[in-house]
């Protein structure tokens, strides 16, 4: 059965083992369409919680049953059905099924399959059978790719979490910069930017404070949403993002963008200020200054003819006086003086070399970190730096926060 496969790869620690598992089942359609189903999390059932099932009419062949799953699933997804009719239909789907599959509909259902593999160790094994998650993502800056250009736009770089906003029939989704959905924002920047139109809309969450903002992203309670925005600085049409091929310019999507959320009065939604100016070095590093003096990270520069580019590319370039990283927490330190009994450092590895990271915690969380260590060894941090020495170091590392959306 189908679901020993997935027992198996859930079981199996490590990806390598995972991968194997996949790859010795690679001619089973039916555990090809439950990753698939499971792991996308760019396509909606659009079905609220569908009530327990406690009478089973149980059909005698696993194809059959899942096959009456996945047919309501797909008739959820294109709203051939909603409400309580796909309510119902999709109740007598799991009835018909016995309850250890109906626990992994379920987590079909609820995007979350829990085998310990990835998007991407799937695709490793079944290229593109998972629709991945590639915003477009700065490259440095290089006046060189724009000293020939008439104008360029330059923008400030906002210091808050990455938000891409996708909206279908009037209903909005947000995402972070890895694909993990964003959920505590619903009813307040998701309800405004819903009303904006279908399309995908790109920006930055913005708050008080990073930290406190990264804490009201992700809690499960004692959610304060009130300081929240979204600003943002970018739009694609669904049919860009879906095929993954763009023709409208840089220019004319932030007009777009502006025209769709001028139209509206949207509290929880702005959209940032750009100038356009000619691309002289000079011109640009005074932007840049007059920027971080107001807050901001530094500068972005956009070539304004320029598609929406899918990754990282030099359509978009960031001009900043600091770097930051996301790394991994390989081992904690515990501090000495007023830290002693603390945290004092952590040790992370930037390009293969070792790096001390200590300045940045504050006291509460050296010592929360220090009472349970375990808990934050192979953790991700953001760490800010100046720049890499010749040894292949970070100059003036610093905490900035744990990376909960990645």
């Amino acid at each position: 059965m189908v679901i020993d496969i997935l027992n198996e790869i859930k079981r199996s620690p490590g990806s390598n083992a995972k991968k194997e598992i996949l790859s010795v089942n690679a001619g089973n359609v039916l555990l090809r369409k439950i990753l698939l189903y499971g792991l996308d999390q760019f396509t909606p059932f659009n079905i609220v919680k569908v009530p327990k099932v406690t009478e089973r009419s149980i059909l005698p062949d696993e194809n059959d049953r899942w096959s009456r799953f996945f047919d309501v699933a797909d008739r959820c997804i294109s709203r051939e059905i909603s409400g309580n009719d796909a309510i119902g239909d999709m109740h007598e789907a799991l009835s018909c099924a016995d309850a250890d599959e109906e626990m992994w509909m379920r987590r079909i259902l609820r995007k979350h399959l829990a085998i310990g593999a990835s998007t991407k160790t799937v695709n490793k094994v079944f290229p593109g059978l998972i629709p991945t998650f590639d915003v477009s993502l700065a490259q440095k800056f290089d006046h060189a790719r724009v000293a020939e250009k008439s104008t360029v736009c330059v923008e400030p770089k906002l210091d808050g979490i990455r938000c891409f906003a996708i909206v279908r029939d009037g209903e909005a989704q947000l995402f972070a910069r890895s694909g993990k959905m964003i959920t505590n924002f619903d009813n307040t920047i998701g309800r405004d930017i819903a009303g904006l139109g279908d399309g995908c809309y790109d920006g930055e969450l913005m708050g008080e404070d990073f930290v406190s903002l990264m804490r009201q992203a992700y809690r499960k309670e004692g959610v304060d949403t009130s300081a929240t925005y979204l600003s943002l600085f970018d739009f694609l049409s669904l049919d860009e993002w879906k095929s993954g091929n763009t023709t409208m310019t840089c220019r004319d999507r932030y007009k777009e963008l502006s025209q769709r959320v001028g139209a509206k009065k949207c509290e929880s939604v702005k959209v940032i200020t750009r100038y356009e100016i000619v691309p002289d070095i000079e011109k640009i590093e005074t932007l840049h200054r007059i920027f971080v003096d107001a807050g901001f990270e530094g500068a972005m520069i956009k070539d304004l003819d320029a598609p929406y580019k899918f990754g990282r590319g030099y359509e978009v370039m960031k001009l900043k006086s600091f770097h930051d990283v996301d790394l991994i927490i390989d081992s904690l330190e515990e501090g000495t003086g007023k830290h002693v009994g603390k945290l004092g450092s952590v040790t992370v590895t930037f390009n293969g070399v070792e790096v001390r990271v200590g300045s940045g915690f504050s006291d509460a969380l050296r010592e929360t970190v220090w009472q349970s260590p375990k808990d934050f060894i192979g953790r991700m941090i953001e760490v800010r730096y100046q720049e890499v020495t010749p040894d292949g170091s970070l100059r003036f590392p610093t905490f900035v926060c744990f990376r909960n959306d990645r």
